[in-house]
């Protein structure tokens, strides 16, 4: 048996090989990626909780660059184009149900990036004042005169504007 019979022979099998290969690359590429972001952003001020979405972002995406080359090198195109075009309506109404979820989650983002207000200072804001006690991603904790916490979704706080009263120094923290 000549070498070009065994290539005749594995030719229905190379699209087969060739989206194992390219799945095993990208486990390796992808890897090294996110190490390398992880590594990168933990050199910032960001907040974990942020470098973790923009971590996870990057490598979701790459992860859809991958199954788009394996779909595209089976010839799999005709058979999930319809479940991709049904997908981006089944996309659009999830964005629409989470869509005060996203609003909250990226005024958090810039909440926490440009640090108006830190814990401990005095705001008043959406008819509360009082003084924050934490801020995450996506809510504002706010501890009112009365001693009741409320807890406020960043995306009011960021639309309806806030007062700072008394800003914390950090010599007052210690």
């Amino acid at each position: 048996m000549e070498i070009a019979d065994m290539l005749d022979l594995a030719q229905p099998y190379m699209a087969y090989l060739k989206a194992i290969l390219i799945l095993i690359v990208a486990f390796i590429v992808i890897g090294f990626i996110r190490r390398s972001i992880r590594r990168y952003l933990s050199n910032t001020i960001l907040p974990l909780d942020t470098q973790n979405l923009l971590r996870r972002t990057v490598v979701y995406i790459l992860w859809f660059i991958v199954i788009m080359s394996i779909t595209a090198e089976l010839n799999l195109e005709n058979i999930l184009m319809p479940i991709i075009g049904a997908s981006v309506f089944i996309g659009a109404a999830v964005a629409l149900a989470v869509k005060n979820i996203l609003a909250d989650a990226l005024a958090g983002i810039f909440l926490l990036l440009d640090r108006h207000f830190n814990i401990g200072d005095q705001i008043e804001t959406m008819k509360y004042k009082g003084e924050i006690i934490d801020v995450t991603l996506r809510k504002t904790r706010v501890k009112i005169d009365d001693g009741t916490i409320v807890v406020l979704p960043n995306g009011k706080i960021d639309s309806s504007g806030w007062m700072l009263h008394t800003k914390m120094t950090e010599t007052e923290g210690n």
